[in-house]
């Protein structure tokens, strides 16, 4: 899937009026209802008084003529690529989240984990306005307060290296959870390498 479906289908609802200016100066309103992976209930309802239409169909259009009346049909990919070409190139892109896993006990990255690294560099560079949420973890292995303080010092290791990257200070946001958030449920003082970690999404 090119990046311009990704872009498609990382929208809700597309109810964008297009306005088409024909020889009689009529307008027309064309409005398409989109998938969403984490709500696929979703409708819109278009139309005025008693003459309104529910479109409750992913890749389903609606077009309002100027009398008012309703038209439904089923739409591609394709077509709605090139109708609302302007609006999805306007989207910002999709959230994007990187896991990052340590040695133990260490701020150090792990070896296996610095493709990974490179992909967040590429990924932070690419995009013109960037929010950055860097949140460290750490295994169960330890006090608490000191797991807290590793976390912290996971994410703050990675913060660093964005803005020696040239990412402003501003934009990031680095929190240490300890070990209140594992990815890997064990019992305490237990060795768990991948609750070593950093998460970065990347807005």
């Amino acid at each position: 899937m090119g990046s311009e479906r990704k872009k498609l289908y990382g929208l809700v609802v597309l109810c964008l009026a297009l306005i088409f200016t024909a020889s009689c100066s009529s307008k027309r309103t064309f409005v398409v209802l989109l998938p969403e992976d984490n709500n696929p209930g979703s409708a819109v309802s278009i139309g005025q008084g008693d003459q309104m239409t529910i479109i409750d169909e992913p890749m389903t259009s609606a077009s309002v003529g100027a009398r008012g009346r309703v038209k439904k049909k089923v739409v591609t990919t394709a077509e709605v690529e090139k109708d609302f070409a302007q609006a999805l190139a306007a989207q910002p892109p999709v959230p994007i989240s990187f896991t990052l896993y340590f040695q133990e006990g260490s701020t150090e990255v792990l070896p296996e984990s610095r493709d990974t690294l490179d992909a967040l560099f590429v990924e932070v560079a690419k995009r013109q306005a960037v929010e950055v949420q860097v949140t460290g973890h750490t295994d169960t292995v330890g006090r608490e307060a000191d797991n807290d303080t590793l976390s912290m010092e996971r994410a703050k290791t990675i913060k660093d290296m964005l803005v020696e990257k040239g990412l402003q200070t501003d934009v990031i946001r680095a929190v240490g959870r300890g070990e209140r958030e594992l990815l890997v449920l064990t019992p305490d003082n237990f060795r768990e390498p991948k609750n070593r970690r950093v998460e970065v999404i990347v807005r």
